[in-house]
């Protein structure tokens, strides 16, 4: 190996190393599973070393999905009963404020560089844009079609929706992305006349995006979407079951209705309502791992930060199972409550977390 390769290797080595340094929890923090509960009024906190339910956030009904302040002080609901962003105190888990919207909320997420509040209307086609600071709405931008998800890429530039309409063209958009820095519409991409499931993103080393990971209505696998090519470069299918070990009950157009990279970016899991299973590919190369038979209706998907333990929420069996990433079998299943569906990872400060 010459001095060149020598150097190469090096740099190759040091960006991998920073890459997973980002991925570990400080000393001074503890790690946390939200289950929310859509059927239900609340949601379940698992603490994932015992892989039990510590704690239950009350009143916080029909709740999306649910996020948390960057420094741990509060969590954020989306509350689709109401029309609001629930806003819970992470020490007394008491909720201590509402924050109104125009309609119906989907899925949210939090921007840290900006210090915002990103979330989906699903009814009124928009995007709102809440301070984190003042808890008010600062910007309501109006998008093609009602959001059904919201994500924030690695580095924080941009915010990516999913729109819940089916579009009327090949040609319109059925993601959005947004420009972080100034909060207005950059490009979207179209998934060929089908409407947007839940999706998943890869990342560069330096937290640009690389690829987005998304489902879409009445199809089991997979669009690929190339972040530079701002297109759709390939349809990944799950691998076919005979009909006679398929769920057709209850999965309202949503096949597949789960999507996950693993934080350290080594694989990419998949949820199917269809075959009751979960199934995973490597990264980059997307070549398929296996899958796990998991029970009725398995939904979202999260996992710990170390990437060794992946949660799947389960609406047909209202548990959330905890599956070994690198096994391949289910360490746990935890009854939590009605209708669990959006589950996430929560990394709080060790004396704000129950």
């Amino acid at each position: 190996m010459n001095n060149a390769q020598k150097s190469r290797c090096f740099f190759v080595s040091l960006g991998v190393c920073l890459f997973w340094t980002s991925t570990l929890v400080a000393q001074d923090t503890v790690v946390r599973i939200i289950q929310t509960n859509y059927a239900g009024s609340n949601a379940h906190i698992i603490d994932p070393n015992t892989n039990k339910v510590v704690d239950i956030i009350e009143n916080v009904p029909k709740a999306h999905a649910v996020v948390n302040h960057p420094d741990g002080t509060y969590f954020y609901f989306a509350n689709e009963h109401d029309h609001n962003i629930d806003i819970v105190d992470a020490k007394t888990l008491e909720v201590v404020d509402r924050i109104p919207l125009v309609e119906r909320p989907n899925k949210l997420v939090i921007n840290k560089t900006q210090n915002k509040l990103y979330v989906g209307i699903r009814d009124s086609a928009h995007l709102q844009i809440i301070d984190l600071d003042s808890h008010k709405v600062i910007k309501t931008l109006p998008v093609h079609a009602g959001i059904h998800n919201v994500y924030v890429t690695k580095d924080d530039r941009y915010i990516i929706a999913g729109l819940g309409k089916h579009p009327d063209s090949l040609e319109e958009p059925t993601i959005q992305v947004i420009d972080a820095s100034t909060d207005e519409i950059a490009f979207g991409v179209s998934l060929e006349g089908f409407r947007v499931r839940p999706m998943a993103l890869e990342s560069n080393a330096d937290g640009s995006p690389s690829r987005i990971f998304a489902q879409a209505e009445r199809l089991n696998g997979f669009y690929v979407v190339d972040w530079n090519k701002r297109e759709t470069v390939d349809f990944v299918s799950a691998p076919p079951l005979p009909i006679s070990q398929q769920n057709f009950d209850g999965i309202q157009n949503g096949t597949g209705h789960g999507l996950l990279v693993l934080p350290d970016q080594s694989a990419l899991w998949y949820a199917s309502r269809l075959d009751s299973r979960v199934y995973a590919w490597s990264l980059p190369d997307l070549e398929f791992m296996g899958g796990i038979e998991v029970g009725a209706s398995p939904q979202w998907l999260t996992a710990t930060p170390d990437s060794k333990t992946l949660y799947v929420s389960m609406v047909g069996t209202m548990e959330t199972v905890a599956l070994n990433t690198e096994t391949h079998e289910i360490r746990s299943r935890i009854p939590v409550g009605f209708g669990p569906k959006r589950n996430s990872t929560h990394v709080l400060p060790v004396a704000l977390a129950r």
